[in-house]
């Protein structure tokens, strides 16, 4: 696991500030060049330090995945507007990718402006670092990309599709919120650097399976970490040694 770094211990509070140190000492270590720096929602909104200070405006800001609803209690980026993290942000004149859903926007559309605006940033900026934050849910799942054990033909053909970066689907049953847009897994493994905090004894078993063996994507899309460039990843779970 030479591309994955992990830091453990049970206080959550101390994982969850070595995490947002060491999202900044990325920022930092790359103020130099233009960022792309996407960021997951739920308990992975929790490392955003409130202040960041010394950073240039070459940062663009968005989210990871999205949920395709109209309530700012649940879409993703209307979430990321309430951190302190945001506000700081905008006051430094960053950029942002804007995921609400606009006017008789469709679920499509939205995927549509979203992977544009990546693939956007990327032409404009090929020598850019994208930086990411990235969480696991107790299915195994990350970002919006839901585990499918009973058809790994349907998971590819959503998420494994080199010419998408950004795919919409209806995850059913498998989250409380099934209408989702998420960056896929290729596009996952062009990111430089992830940030990734998982929380929760509940996610123990899960992710000590996804770091000891070798797990298929459709079975826990959180395995991708394995095939990613960079991954520090924070936790409260016990590591095996």
């Amino acid at each position: 696991m030479s591309n994955i770094q992990v830091f453990q211990n049970s206080d959550k509070e101390i994982v969850k500030q070595k995490a947002s140190q060491t999202l900044e000492k990325v920022l930092f270590e790359n103020s130099n060049k233009k960022i792309l720096l996407l960021l997951s929602g739920g308990s992975a909104f929790s490392i955003l330090s409130s202040i960041i200070q010394g950073l240039s405006n070459c940062i663009t800001v968005g989210v990871l995945d999205e949920r395709y609803d109209l309530d700012p209690k649940i879409n993703n980026f209307s979430q990321l507007m309430k951190t302190p993290f945001y506000l700081n942000a905008k006051e430094k004149g960053w950029k942002f990718v804007d995921t609400r859903i606009k006017n008789n926007e469709t679920i499509s559309d939205l995927t549509l402006r979203f992977e544009e605006k990546l693939k956007s940033w990327r032409k404009n900026n090929p020598d850019g670092q994208i930086i990411i934050t990235q969480g696991m849910g107790p299915d195994g799942h990350t970002a919006g990309i839901m585990p499918y054990p009973e058809d790994k033909k349907l998971f590819d053909k959503l998420f494994e599709d080199e010419k998408n970066w950004v795919v919409s689907y209806d995850a059913g049953d498998k989250n409380k919120y099934p209408q989702r847009i998420t960056a896929t897994l290729p596009f996952l493994r062009i990111a430089d650097v992830s940030i990734m905090f998982i929380a929760g004894k509940e996610k123990a078993t899960i992710l000590n399976k996804i770091l000891s063996e070798n797990i298929s994507n459709n079975i826990f899309p959180a395995s991708i970490i394995h095939e990613m460039k960079k991954v520090y990843l924070f936790t409260d779970t016990v590591i095996p040694a």
